[in-house]
């Protein structure tokens, strides 16, 4: 009687609790990441360029640094086929300069076709005087708020995509030396695998 009775009680432990154990397991390790833990992600990519963006502007002893990303924008009637956009997501100022971030939020890409095919080919570009003729239809980011030299850089994820662009404006006349180029460089690829890893993580 004893016998039969343990037998029932291990099956009826291996039918019902056992699975439940599993998806438990299964929950525990599969659990998708909270509110909370999806914010200090964003807080602390925030932080990080940031920090970059601090170091970028002390260095380099530019008037305005500023780090777009690309993003969808709705979609084109009747197809349903995404309008790529761009909004500025990250930008330091020097003391008296004015700040862009505000103006330049959902913009359509189809606004800037010369500088953005230049960017995807090439990956930078530079203008050293802004009142010249090729400007590459950057006067709204350039004449408008007082830029004189302007520099901008493709962000590239780590598989080599077009994520984003980082730009660098002087009010005065600044060609950027060897040096500088290298630095710049450097810090694109620093801020290109922060933004690559935060986009990449499991929502």
């Amino acid at each position: 009687m004893i016998t039969m009775i343990t037998t029932i009680a291990v099956a009826l432990i291996t039918a019902v609790i056992g699975p439940a154990v599993l998806e438990w397991v299964k929950l525990k390790f599969n659990k998708q990441p909270s509110k909370e833990s999806l914010m200090k992600e964003a807080i602390d990519l925030n932080e990080l360029v940031d920090y970059q963006l601090d170091n970028m502007i002390e260095v380099l002893e530019c008037d305005r640094i500023w780090v777009a990303q690309f993003h969808n924008g709705g979609h084109f009637y009747p197809t349903g086929k995404s309008i790529q956009k761009f909004s500025l997501f990250y930008e330091k100022v020097s003391p008296g300069t004015q700040s862009i971030q505000h103006i330049f939020q959902n913009i359509p890409v189809s606004l800037f076709p010369k500088a953005l095919s230049k960017l995807y080919k090439d990956g930078e570009l530079g203008i050293l005087n802004s009142s010249t003729h090729e400007n590459y239809d950057l006067h709204s980011f350039a004449c408008d708020y007082g830029t004189k030299s302007f520099y901008m850089l493709a962000i590239d994820d780590l598989d080599d995509h077009f994520i984003g662009v980082i730009g660098i404006a002087y009010s005065r006349e600044h060609k950027l030396s060897k040096e500088e180029w290298i630095f710049i460089r450097q810090k694109v690829g620093a801020i290109g695998s922060l933004l690559t890893e935060y986009l990449n993580k499991k929502k």
